[in-house]
């Protein structure tokens, strides 16, 4: 470690080869991330590199890798099978096997340098400026701070950057320098190549992804939202009204969109536009749709997000589900939720006020009119709570017209608590268009919130788990509220 910087936290990342070192700077105070592995020793290196020539010849083809369904545990076997065969070259040395396979896979299988920093869970974002500055990353506990990789030789940086296009499917070049991708994992990637817009050398920006969908129960659970925000919105996605996330890059859009859409009632059928699918559901009629880009100069067999959503109109959905709406492709999710059909969709947006401005203006040139048909909006932010910098749904406001957005729940920083701002005009429409009384509604927002509230008591964390729950609720509501009061056994089958 650097002279002044002190060791404040360390957990394992690939036992018993890479651990991760949080450490601060006595001094100043600044945070450092420290990726530590047991390197190679010289003698290892250059039997190493003897055996990598070899495993490369013996791997199996990547057309016939891609086949594979899991490559990565199929390929690792092979390399530890392979390196066992030519055990004989390090007869009388002494070299660790099982390290040199760890190196090995992360380099040919993995991310190479940043790869056992691809397996911290703590880690949302990796970033790399370019030649001589050090890789970033975001930590959900400590925010962003560099780590103790810095990318020096420019040609190896290219190679890098070269390396993550070609793994998810993708194509860089000088010509076209700026490419955003998904990678295998589902994590997203925005590079810029060689020096063609970024002087400083290539960059790449990696936003990992969870490989387990976050529930409503585990947003409650860290205090996200509250109880009775998820049986609002349980209660609203139920009489087919539409709701737009808005907030900054990182604030946790998607992850609160994916967790609500576990409200739709299962026979629905859901379609999905996104740019790189995140948006992950456990019902069974979900049709995902993603765009075509073109590298022709005329673009003449790209499929944009515009062309998909106006497509999805044909196709007759309960609920239309869109990543993130930017550009011409608002006006069609609007005009859908005019026409009947339910939407959901995010957008970056500072406020309500910022929200509604941006939608009315080009490229976006929704018609004021159409504006209350998304019916809900939902405000999150990043922000600090005591010493810690963590996410919370800071505004839930009905959309009453272009000009007015209520407030219904706000979040009381000074208390780290969710609560009720004002009285729901939509609970009222619902009481009106299906013939309840609001306090019947008003009831069975408590039923539910109950219900809720005795999942995240059971510890119902897994999106098949919380799904189901919500599945039975939407057909034997009384054998679920008795099991939640303690008079019914718990149903198994």
């Amino acid at each position: 470690m650097k002279p002044n910087f002190r060791e404040i936290r360390r957990y394992p990342l690939v036992e018993p080869f890479a651990s991760a070192i949080i450490a601060e700077d006595e001094e100043t105070g600044e945070l450092m991330y420290y990726l530590v592995e047991q390197s190679l020793t010289k003698k290892e290196n250059e039997v190493y590199n003897t055996i990598y020539k070899l495993v490369m010849m013996e791997l199996p083809p990547p057309a016939d890798i891609k086949k594979l369904e899991n490559p990565r545990n199929v390929l690792s076997r092979e390399i530890k099978r392979i390196l066992d065969r030519y055990r004989g070259l390090i007869r009388g040395t002494k070299i660790d096997l099982n390290k040199m396979a760890y190196h090995m896979e992360k380099d040919l299988l993995g991310f190479g340098p940043i790869d056992a920093i691809m397996k911290d869970e703590n880690i949302e974002d990796i970033s790399a400026d370019g030649v001589g500055a050090p890789i970033f990353i975001f930590h959900k506990d400590y925010e962003t701070i560099p780590t103790n990789i810095v990318p020096m030789d420019a040609q190896a940086l290219d190679d890098f950057v070269s390396k993550l296009i070609h793994m998810a499917g993708k194509h860089v070049s000088v010509a076209a320098p700026i490419v955003d991708a998904q990678l295998p994992d589902g994590s997203r990637i925005a590079i810029t190549y060689k020096q063609e817009v970024s002087p400083g050398g290539s960059t790449f920006t990696i936003r990992k992804f969870k490989a387990t969908p976050i529930t409503f129960t585990q947003l409650i659970q860290s205090h996200n939202i509250s109880p009775e925000i998820a049986a609002y919105f349980w209660l609203m996605l139920d009489n087919h009204k539409s709701f737009l996330v808005l907030g900054v890059t990182g604030a946790g859009k998607t992850t609160f969109l994916n967790a609500m859409a576990t409200f739709l009632r299962p026979n629905l059928k859901i379609i999905t536009v996104e740019e790189v699918p995140e948006v992950r559901l456990p019902h069974k009629n979900w049709i995902r749709l993603t765009p075509r880009l073109s590298f022709g100069p005329e673009k003449t067999n790209e499929v944009t997000l515009f062309d998909l959503v106006k497509a999805t109109l044909r196709m007759r959905p309960d609920y239309l589900i869109v990543g993130e709406v930017r550009g011409e492709e608002t006006y069609v999710l609007f005009q859908a939720v005019n026409t009947g059909h339910g939407g959901v969709s995010t957008m970056h947006a500072e406020d309500f006020t910022a929200a509604i401005n941006r939608l009315t203006s080009p490229p976006m040139n929704v018609p004021k009119a159409y504006i209350p048909a998304m019916n809900i909006f939902v405000m999150v932010r990043r922000v600090r709570v005591g010493e810690r910098l963590t996410r919370r749904v800071t505004e839930v406001g009905e959309v009453q017209s272009a000009d007015e957005v209520r407030t219904v729940f706000r979040w009381d920083p000074k208390n780290d608590v969710h609560v009720l701002s004002g009285q729901s005009f939509l609970l009222r429409e619902i009481a009106e268009t299906t013939g309840q009384d609001e306090e019947e509604l008003e009831e069975e927002l408590r039923r539910r919130t109950r219900v809720i509230n005795w999942m995240v008591e059971k510890n119902m964390m897994d999106l098949h788990e919380v799904a189901r729950m919500i599945e039975r609720y939407y057909t034997k509501p009384e054998k679920v509220l008795a099991e939640v009061e303690g008079i019914a056994e718990v149903e198994t089958t």
